[in-house]
Formats: structure tokens, C-alpha cells, sequence
């Protein structure tokens, strides 16, 4: 039954409503399918299930997220702060895991706002023991500062997963880009020392995107030559936007909250705790708090109540049918004899 039920939210996550623009439009399925020919089953339910089976309560678990920034986003964007919000609260109460989150210090205020809009509290520090808090932590831009962070928190935390939402990761050049092919490497963090030392240590390593850009995609060479970018950026490095940053599970969706979304509805039908699927006011809560703090969508970089051009309706759309395909194949009804 897993396996069914993540058919068909794989198949909404999917699902590409951006406008027409500077991105290419039927790309979501190529990705998709590149990812998935190396699983063999549903994403969203390979990832869950991974998660299930290796966190436990009491469990230590990293997610970290935040991507836009100077100068076309000086804020940053708005996706991949909601799924990894709604990650956290099912790996939190569902699970009892301890999780943390991590994003440079532009996203400190949004992921705030969006943990508390998210039914989560923020600790304020090592004697904070409120049920369902989340720790952040300022992950470096500096390249020096940034190896220093990943093996520090790599000691300090002994996760058993580290999952990446919508993180930028640089490509076989070491340099981090859009998804367009500009370069952005400054003003993000390196996650590739993070990635390289987790794996190295037996941690569950997990990557979700929606271009080939983010951490996870260096285990997926398609990017090259599904993205017009893929293989030949338009910086001087010439070595294309393509995540040379691999993670044990990948996850490709139309949009990266919506993979989020994904794996945690899969998670709420494993541990039968619908309660913590994202649902539509969930979701419209965690968008509108994420506005409000100063976040951006990124397709019209403008503070829309809109995740990657797709609108407000749309979105709960979304989240509706994710929540409809577990509810429904957990709901025991009486059927009619025939």
C-alpha cells in the first residue's frame, strides 16, 4: 500500500504549474524519471520509509534549507522553508526526533516565523524543553567557515539524518549556482564537505529539489542534459549548474515544498498520525507567515502569496490532494456487499 498511496502523490508533486518564463516547462517528469529509474518504487515513499526505518525517538535530525539571495533575492526565496518546516513538525511529534534546522543568516527571521506558524516552538536555548522545538543554527557563506561549521555540527549533533530542502550545492567546478546557470556561490553555503562527512560517518543522507541544482542531484549525470544549464552554466567556470553534491535519497518535484509535503504525508500514513500531513490551512499558514517575515517567491521576487509562481490556490490544491490520497487509504469504510 505505501507504494501506491506514494504513486500518486508523487504524481501531484509533480505536477508543473510555474508561469512560462526563464524555465523551461516539462522538465519536473524527466527529473523524475531519472531519479526514479535508480529506486525502483515511489520517491516520496522510498524516502519516507528510509526516514521511518532509521529515526527513531530521541533521534538527532539536521535539515537545511534557504536558497535566493543577493542581489536578485536579497531576502531570499520563499521554497524550502515550508517543507522543511512541515518536515520538522512530523519528524518532531511524530517521530520524537530532536531536529534542528540550518540556513545562512538571512533566513533566520523567516524560518522563526514560519517554526512558530508551523505549530512549533523555537528554543531559545539549552534549558528550553518545550514539546515540538526546533534549534536553528547559522550555517556560514564563507567556504572556510563553512568546513568548520559542517564538521563541528556533524560532532556536536551525532544526527541520524541529514536531510537538504531546496539547497543550492555546487557543481563538479565546486561552484554553486542558480538554476538558470548564474553563479551564487557567495552568498550560500557549501554543503558539500557537510554531505561528504555525513555519509562517511553512516549517516541517512537525503536530498529533496526541483531543478538538479540542490544537494541530492551529483548521484543524478541526467541533469547535464535534461537542463539547458545542466552541463554549461553562464559563468567562467563553464561546468553547468548540475549538484555535483550526492545524498543517499533523492526526491525531485515541481517544486521543492511540494517534495517536502510529499514525504511527510508518506511519513504521517507509516506511522498513522494523519494529524501531521500538511493540509491546505497548514500550508496557507506557513506561506503566509513566510511573506510576512520578508521571504520572497522566488519566480516573481516579490513578497506573493505564491511558491514558485504557483498561487495560493494552487498550493492548497496540492496539499488537499496529498492529504486525500493517505486520509482516504486509511479510512476504513464499510463497503456495500455485492
Amino acid at each position: 500500500m505505501p507504494a501506491i498511496i506514494g504513486q500518486y502523490v508523487d504524481q501531484i508533486m509533480t505536477t508543473e504549474l510555474r508561469p512560462l518564463g526563464n524555465m523551461p516547462r516539462g522538465v519536473a517528469h524527466k527529473l523524475y524519471d531519472a531519479v526514479r529509474r535508480r529506486t525502483g518504487t515511489p520517491l516520496s515513499t522510498a524516502m519516507a520509509e528510509g526516514i521511518v526505518n532509521r529515526v527513531t525517538a530521541g533521534d538527532t535530525v539536521l535539515i537545511l534549507c534557504g536558497a535566493g539571495g543577493p542581489p536578485t533575492l536579497p531576502t531570499g526565496e520563499i521554497d524550502g522553508l515550508l517543507g522543511a518546516v512541515a518536515l520538522a513538525r512530523v519528524l518532531a511529534l511524530g517521530l520524537r526526533a530532536e531536529v534542528h534546522l540550518a540556513s545562512v543568516e538571512r533566513f533566520m527571521e523567516p524560518l522563526t516565523q514560519v517554526v512558530r506558524a508551523g505549530e512549533l516552538n523555537v528554543r531559545l536555548g539549552p534549558e528550553d524543553h518545550r514539546p515540538g522545538s526546533i534549534t536553528l543554527h547559522i550555517s556560514p557563506e564563507d567556504d572556510d567557515l563553512g568546513r568548520e561549521f559542517s564538521g563541528r555540527i556533524l560532532d556536536e549533533l551525532q544526527p541520524a539524518l541529514v536531510l537538504a530542502i531546496e539547497l543550492l550545492s555546487p557543481n563538479r567546478a565546486g561552484i554553486i549556482h542558480g538554476a538558470t546557470g548564474l553563479p551564487w556561490h557567495d552568498v550560500h553555503f557549501d554543503s558539500a564537505v557537510l554531505f561528504k562527512l555525513a555519509q562517511s560517518r553512516g549517516i541517512l543522507t537525503c536530498g529533496i529539489g526541483d531543478a538538479g541544482n540542490e544537494a541530492g542531484f551529483g548521484s543524478v549525470p541526467e541533469v547535464g542534459t535534461i537542463q539547458p544549464q545542466g552541463s554549461v552554466c553562464r559563468c567562467p567556470c563553464g561546468a553547468g549548474m548540475a549538484s555535483a553534491v550526492a545524498t543517499d535519497l533523492v526526491l525531485s518535484a515541481a517544486i521543492s515544498d511540494w517534495g517536502g509535503y510529499a514525504v511527510t504525508a508518506l511519513i504521517a500514513y507509516l506511522i498513522r498520525r494523519p494529524d501531521l500531513i500538511a493540509d491546505p490551512d497548514y500550508v496557507e499558514n506557513l506561506l503566509r507567515a513566510a511573506v510576512r517575515s520578508g521571504a520572497v517567491c522566488g519566480w516573481y521576487a516579490r513578497p506573493t502569496l505564491s511558491d514558485d509562481g504557483v498561487p495560493l490556490v494552487a498550493q492548497r490544491a496540492a496539499a488537499t490532494l496529498m492529504q486525500t490520497a493517505v486520509t482516504q487509504a486509511l479510512l476504513q469504510a464499510d463497503s456495500p456487499s455485492h
